[in-house]
């Protein structure tokens, strides 16, 4: 069936000079094909989530200011639950108490704790730097000794006003004693002794093991000892990390990690029950963000075992989602991840919109061998305000004073300071964001920030200050982690940028010409706009005088999709315009396209029968929008129509109203095709095409094309529409019968359609398939080779999201090799005549909707030297055919007299492609005429 709404409204475009179709770009215009990964991660940044927190800790066992600091900064002081402690064995207890050497050991880590300035929850592990003769000696330690040393260092936390609220009585309990652990009965006898002591009352007692394949063994011997599971994560299997955790709990024990290394430790941990972790070192930005989203919901997770690798997304207390992806410290392989959102489009760190985003996370060569221990961090949006994607050179705009940073005097020196000042369009006012690489070491969510007159110089934080006030100057680059920096949006193109090594935040000192540029902890409201930074390209001024609001915004319904026109905005500068949809007037909006160049945009995300609401925005060089434009609101009639057309003449675009636009990844080629003049070539290798997401949600559907098979192995797929293998609709040119197979899977079982012939070999067939309200029809060449009324499962059973030409969705499937012409998708089911005037290359209209003619048939398609006309009716009219070329130049005028057939002489147009304008009465039809001599 030929659109005609849409052939109209194109050909007065052509008529008119008012656009080009071209010109009009849709919410598939910039889909890319994301590669397959090793995991595929799905959630729903609607679904409710599961809730599961954890009680989060900082570590003092490595005795490190710079740790503590860096951990409160990432992590925030409020959400440290827990400061882990410890109490040593390589001096005795004198008169009961513990030996000054000991008290200053223990002073220096109070110390550390007073940084929160409150009592805080402690848990306690050893630090055996050697052990005291008076607690044994190795191999015959003394428990009672032993518990009256570990009582006496709980008694002097306590009575500095901190609560004991856990004690792990030897630290990796595995290593032996060698480490001066003792053997299992030994630990076995030590928890029994410390359970006679009033200073362990209500306190718990655990163990932990470095190798988690050792933690259920050693915590099975001691269980009627203890109330605590504990486990560390530096060798041993993901399968005994996870087991672990859910054995603890579910022998009704509190199940913890006291020395977490990375976001993946984290994340699995929770995943399968920890209920504490204790960061050794310190959390960075990734860790920081996951201890925060944590206490919100997980929409979802997965995990490559083998590979000691994880990912999950989180939605966070405040409404935010991210998504975080962890790699073991010692153990892991590299592994790629697809984050895919089954609900809606959305934008990953400012990418967007789309479901899918895919990643790697690198591992090592072997154990503990060139591990980079990677993590990130990605932040997952939608909704009216988006972070722009951040990558390429900029200047860096202050939003409290409007000044740009640049070094002071223009220098490229080492050392040179950063400031602030007017923009001036200099080299040493500009900066070039590039992300570190995945392997730079710990997390990978940072940038570098190279200076544009000598980019080798990166913005760094003098001598790794931690303080508030510590100076920012420009340096030679380096892997120092002061050179780091990570970016979080706050709105309207606004950033706080922050530092790696100290979690504080670039802050201009002043509004005041040539200010210092510092670093500060954040500030909020209109107090942090010293520390947020908007990032315009170079060539844009520094100004923020937005443009006006675009003008006569219209919407205009169509089948399966909506189209928007308005009017140009006048000012030069404007570089685009953004496109917000809502479901109810007023909002809430949420952008379905940014940077769009032209006024006319086509939105194909729609559900047919819903009532949507449209505003844009202009935004120009310098990153200013407009105000909103006028609200319009549209339905999608869902008549029958054509959904997606794919010409394949040297393009993968769809030539419906609908712009379903497809992409492709691999080496797709052009070659001679059955339809006009090309088809598209899948080499059966590393080419396919995928389709949008939302183009096969039907109740009915007909998908047809023309195939050109190769041959080759079985299970190939003319097309595979589908979200995993329990949930698919497929046709195969050759099946495991040997024979062309349609079939669908809505979760229920199998149903197919099949052919009892073998398809030819390097020769152009017609295939389709329709499923229609009762009946399903498998076609060849025209004719009907198979039909159903048995088949119950429809595609909108089960909406895919991963829509192929030449793919499967099982991986083990071989691609398609062959070529693909006029491929084409219906809303509802074709009648038999019309599949066979597609095998015949002929164009009719069934079903006439649009004040179109009723009863036309137009062959051959392509034409030759003449076209044929038929009409179901005749009614004693003249009907005049206006051929057009596709600059909408009047060619050839010819009148068809009123009988049910016609011939009209084509001849003397050259091969190409044209628009045929046919009027009988006041019944207009337009198609696109291809003319191939």
């Amino acid at each position: 069936m030929i659109k005609i709404r849409f052939l109209t409204g194109l050909f007065l475009l052509f008529a008119m000079g008012v656009h080009k179709v071209n010109a009009q770009i849709s919410t598939s215009s910039h889909i890319e094909v994301q590669p397959d990964a090793d995991r595929n991660l799905l959630y729903s940044v609607s679904a409710p989530g599961d809730s599961n927190s954890m009680v989060w800790g900082l570590d003092t066992a490595w005795a490190s200011l710079e740790n503590m600091k860096r951990g409160i900064a990432f992590m925030g002081a409020d959400n440290v639950d827990v400061v882990r402690v410890s109490y040593f064995t390589d001096k005795p207890l004198v008169n009961g108490e513990l030996h000054p050497d000991i008290k200053a050991l223990i002073d220096k880590r109070l110390g550390y704790i007073d940084l929160f300035g409150r009592p805080m929850q402690l848990t306690m592990n050893s630090v055996r730097l050697s052990v005291d003769s008076s607690f044994g000696t190795q191999g015959n330690y003394n428990p009672v000794t032993w518990a009256a040393n570990i009582a006496a260092t709980i008694t002097y936390y306590e009575e500095a006003g901190h609560e004991v609220i856990s004690v792990s009585p030897c630290n990796e309990c595995d290593l032996g004693n060698s480490y001066g652990n003792g053997d299992k009965q030994f630990s076995a006898d030590l928890n029994t002794e410390l359970r006679k002591l009033p200073e362990l009352d209500g306190v718990r007692i655990s163990s932990s093991t470095l190798n988690a394949d050792q933690a259920l063994p050693w915590y099975t011997f001691l269980k009627p000892t203890l109330d605590e599971g504990n486990t560390h994560q530096l060798a041993g299997t993901f399968n005994s990390y996870a087991t672990f955790f859910q054995t603890v709990r579910t022998d009704g024990l509190y199940a913890s990690n006291d020395e977490l290394h990375n976001v993946i430790e984290s994340m699995v941990g929770l995943e399968y029950g920890a209920q504490m972790g204790i960061w050794w070192g310190t959390p960075e930005f990734a860790g920081g963000q996951f201890v925060k989203a944590s206490d919100g919901d997980r929409l979802g997770y997965a995990e490559h075992r083998p590979n000691w690798t994880a990912a999950s997304v989180y939605r966070t207390p405040d409404g935010k989602v991210e998504a975080f992806l962890g790699a073991s410290e010692r153990q892991a392989t590299a592994t790629s991840y697809k984050f895919i959102s089954t609900d809606r489009a959305v934008y990953y760190d400012g990418y967007g919109p789309q479901r899918e985003f895919f990643i790697e996370v690198p591992g090592g060569t072997g154990y503990h061998q060139n591990q980079p221990n990677a993590e990130r961090v990605i932040n997952i949006q939608w909704g009216a305000d988006i972070q722009p994607a951040i990558s390429g050179m900029y200047k860096l705009v202050n939003r409290e004073s409007g000044k740009v940073i640049q070094t002071a005097n223009g220098s490229a020196n080492n050392g040179a300071n950063l400031e602030v000042a007017t923009d001036s369009d200099q080299g040493y006012q500009q900066w070039e964001m590039s992300a570190v690489p995945a392997n730079v070491g710990g997390d990978f969510s940072y940038y570098k920030i190279g200076l544009g007159s000598s980019t080798n110089k990166k913005m760094a934080v003098d001598a790794s200050n931690l303080e508030n006030n510590g100076n920012v100057i420009s340096y030679e680059d380096s892997s120092s982690l002061n050179r780091q920096w990570f970016i979080e949006y706050v709105e309207d193109g606004w950033f706080y940028i922050g530092s790696r090594i100290s979690g504080k935040f670039l802050d201009a000192a002043a509004t005041s010409e040539n200010a210092n540029v510092r670093q500060w902890e954040k500030k909020t409201g209109v107090n942090g706009y010293s520390q947020q930074w908007r990032f315009i390209p170079i060539d844009a001024p520094v100004e923020f005088n937005a443009p006006a609001a675009p003008a006569n915004l219209v919407a205009t319904a169509q089948e399966e999709s909506i189209l928007l026109n308005w009017n140009t905005n006048p000012e030069n500068d404007v570089t685009g315009y953004t496109v917000f949809r809502a479901e109810a007037s007023g909002g809430p909006y949420s952008t379905i396209a940014r940077n769009v160049l032209a006024t006319s945009f086509v939105d194909n995300t729609i559900t047919t029968g819903s009532t949507y609401f449209y505003q844009i925005k202009a935004i120009d060089k310098s990153l200013n929008q407009s105000e909103y434009s006028n609200q319009v609101s549209a339905i999608a009639t869902g008549n029958d129509a054509l959904v997606a057309h794919f010409e394949f003449e040297d393009t993968i675009t769809d030539k419906s109203a609908n712009l379903n636009h497809a992409s492709y990844t691999g080496a797709v080629t052009y070659s001679a095709g059955e339809v006009g003049s090309k088809s598209v070539t899948l080499n059966g290798s590393d080419t396919y095409l995928q389709l949008p997401a939302e183009i096969a949600n039907q109740s009915e559907i007909t998908v047809a094309t023309w195939l050109n098979w190769g041959g080759g192995n079985v299970w190939q797929r003319i097309f595979d529409f589908g979200n995993n293998q329990n949930e698919f609709m497929y046709m195969s040119p050759y099946s495991g019968t040997g024979y062309l197979r349609f079939g669908i899977n809505n979760g229920n079982g199998l149903q197919t359609l099949d052919a009892t012939e073998a398809l030819p070999e390097n020769e152009w067939v017609h295939v389709a398939v329709t499923l229609g309200e009762t009946v399903s029809r498998l076609y060849v060449n025209g004719a009907l080779i198979d039909e159903s009324s048995s088949i119950t499962a429809r595609p909108i059973d089960f909406k895919p999201l991963f829509n192929y030409i030449g793919k499967s969705q099982f991986s083990s499937n071989p691609l398609l090799n062959g070529s693909i012409d006029d491929f084409r998708i219906y809303n509802y089911a074709l009648t038999p005549e019309a599949i066979a005037n597609l095998y015949n290359k002929i164009l009719s209209v069934e079903a006439c909707k649009n004040n179109c003619i009723e009863g036309l048939s137009v062959w051959p398609m392509p034409a030759n030297d003449v076209l044929n006309f038929s009409f179901a009716k005749t009614d004693n009219q003249i009907t005049t055919a206006k051929f057009y070329d596709m600059n909408g130049r009047l060619l050839l005028n010819q009148s068809i007299e009123n009988t049910k057939g016609a011939t009209v002489n084509i001849s003397q147009l050259p091969t190409g492609m044209y628009m045929l304008k046919l009027k009988r009465g006041d019944r207009v039809t337009i198609k696109k005429l291809v003319i191939k001599h």
